[in-house]
């Protein structure tokens, strides 16, 4: 008898916590389907825009893959269809410019501005390139000294990264904390070295990663490897300097000389309204694309000579 109440008396109660989950089960899918619906509703009204639309499809093509890879090189907190937003009205806003004030035809006025835009983001995204990049090769001797400090005292290459992201500045700081976030969510450090290498365009750091990777294959004394790579980018980066230091005018002759004849001709037309528009008929765009070769030609020549490889 008692066994049949025990029984009886467990039957109940399993049927009530059955019916009881039975309910909280329902309540909880149902509240999972009102916030998927709501995350849906909010997601269709987001970015409904033509323009916005045209941003996030250009952004996700293959023409914007070259420039994506542009801007994180160069630390530019912008998208590619940002960018080329910019980068048109610029265009259109120089073309208005040469028309209305300079007096020069449409398609004139057009060519002048593409080629001062194109010229001019070219400038601007090698010179953030080139900034973020020295900032890094000069940073790069503390990160290979603290590296091997971490491995000398018996730590692992991911635990050395670690270190680095923790107790360096930034730029760097930020790249090895990216990589010590992707090394914890269980990237390989091949896969993570690989990427790091791909952001920062600069020789040194190709060589860094070669070095941990293949020494990581292969073994070896890694640390004292990091060392003797750290004095000897020391040595390169004084040598650098000297050398920049000395070529210095020829590089700002180089610049001037491809600048100055367009700035002299943009300011006569200032003062002879029109002064450019007989460059728009067959003979003066054969003389300008002539000139113009010359002295892109003069100015490869110049930068060729001054540029020392250490």
């Amino acid at each position: 008898m008692n066994a049949s109440w025990m029984a009886l008396t467990g039957s109940i109660f399993t049927m009530i916590a059955g019916i009881y989950y039975m309910v909280q089960g329902s309540r909880t899918r149902r509240a999972y389907k009102e916030i998927n619906h709501w995350f849906e509703k909010k997601k269709q009204q987001e970015r409904k825009s033509f323009v916005l639309l045209i941003g996030d499809k250009f952004d996700d093509s293959e023409l914007a893959e070259t420039l994506k890879k542009k801007l994180v090189q160069g630390d530019i907190p912008l998208k590619p269809s940002e960018y080329m937003g910019i980068y048109i009205l610029l265009l259109a806003a120089l073309t208005f410019v040469n028309v209305v004030f300079l007096g020069l035809y449409f398609l004139m006025s057009l060519l002048f501005a593409y080629l001062i835009v194109a010229v001019g983001s070219k400038l601007y995204l090698n010179s953030r390139k080139n900034k973020r990049t020295e900032s890094f090769n000069g940073q790069l001797p503390e990160v290979c000294r603290m590296m091997a400090n971490g491995i000398k005292a018996g730590q692992t290459i991911p635990q050395a990264i670690e270190m680095v992201g923790r107790d360096i500045k930034a730029p760097s700081k930020l790249e090895f904390q990216q990589m010590d976030y992707q090394l914890k969510l269980g990237d390989s450090l091949d896969q993570v070295m690989n990427e790091f290498r791909e952001r920062v365009s600069s020789n040194d750091i190709k060589i860094f990663v070669s070095t941990i990777l293949i020494q990581q294959r292969v073994g070896g004394n890694l640390a004292e490897v990091l060392t003797n790579m750290a004095e000897t980018l020391e040595e390169r980066s004084r040598v650098h300097k000297e050398i920049h230091t000395i070529t210095a005018e020829s590089r700002s002759i180089a610049y001037i000389l491809m600048f100055m004849p367009f700035l002299m001709a943009m300011m006569m037309n200032l003062f002879i309204k029109g002064f450019l528009n007989v460059l728009f008929t067959p003979f003066g765009m054969l003389v300008f694309a002539g000139f113009s070769a010359m002295v892109f030609v003069a100015f490869i020549i110049i930068k060729r000579i001054t540029t020392i490889r250490v």
